[in-house]
């Protein structure tokens, strides 16, 4: 790929305690079949091998560059500082736990390059367990308007599967009071002065609750519902009061499934099963992403 005639591409992975995955993550990314990139890695103070992990992929490529503050400052504020920090004229978000699959930046990069009135652009997903394991294709079609209706239902795609214009994430920021659901909010506040797409195609094996905890989801709940009354004034407050309800129930559900110990039956509702085949194709795929 001739670098001199393709846009640069930066890709913001935030990172914290994520020792155990970092690498697969990483290396994913560095595997691109669209190469001109520059990686991001920012620490928002882990205490374990992250940093150290992040720092040898920096001494050995250099499109690689580690920001390290020491600090925990929270993901909204480091996702805001990553687009600040961008060079490129797309940016893709990325987390520290997921894998790319090895074309993913190059078939959003061709969609967006050639629908220039797209703002973000999602993708389908592989769901995969803690140890790599496929569990299937989450369930979800193509989407080629994202409305505010649309939105407000649920995640429109998943907040690492988009690939976008840096101009469009430094100009629309993150809320920085939300500890949780900053995606969301921030998708519901700028959906409908933007262009959202989701293609059907999966990009990226999505890893299903690697740190699923009660709390998280308490936390995800409180903001989400806190997003509902903030932009009541798009929504009515009927709408706010019947989704945080919904909210509330699905909570109820999930410390059920929790406390039985089923998450992962939960978890698994959300994709649709795979045929032996499908299955070995997307293996293969994987490995290819996790080449040395």
């Amino acid at each position: 790929m001739d670098n001199l005639n393709v846009p640069l591409v930066t890709v913001g992975i935030p990172f914290y305690n994520s020792e155990k995955y970092l690498s697969d993550a990483v290396k994913s990314t560095l595997n691109q079949t669209y190469t001109h990139l520059e990686i991001i890695l920012m620490d928002d103070g882990s205490t374990d091998a992250s940093l150290k992990i992040a720092q040898e992929f920096e001494k050995n490529d250099k499109r690689v560059r580690v920001i390290s503050d020491g600090e925990n400052l929270g993901l909204p504020k480091r996702l805001n500082k990553l687009s600040k920090l961008a060079k490129g004229k797309y940016y893709a978000r990325m987390d520290a736990d997921d894998i790319m699959f090895p074309n993913r930046i190059k078939v959003q990069v061709e969609y967006l390059s050639n629908n220039s009135e797209v703002d973000l652009l999602g993708t389908g997903l592989i769901a995969i367990d803690n140890n790599n394991n496929i569990i299937g294709l989450r369930k979800g079609g193509a989407l080629r308007q994202v409305t505010l209706k649309t939105a407000l239902k649920g995640s429109w795609t998943a907040h690492p599967s988009i690939t976008g214009k840096v101009e469009w994430f430094k100009n629309n920021q993150y809320d920085e009071t939300l500890r949780r659901s900053q995606d969301f909010e921030l998708w519901i506040r700028t959906v409908e002065k933007s262009h959202f797409i989701r293609i059907e195609e999966p990009l990226l094996f999505y890893r299903e609750a690697s740190t699923s905890s009660i709390k998280k989801y308490i936390q995800s709940t409180k903001y989400s519902i806190k997003t509902f009354w903030k932009n009541r004034n798009k929504t009515g407050i009927k709408f706010s009061i019947i989704h945080s309800f919904i909210k509330l129930t699905k909570l109820l559900i999930y410390m059920f499934y929790y406390l039985v110990g089923s998450i992962g039956t939960l978890i698994s509702r959300r994709s649709i099963n795979l045929s032996e085949n499908k299955k070995i194709k997307y293996i293969n795929i994987l490995n290819q992403s996790l080449l040395n």
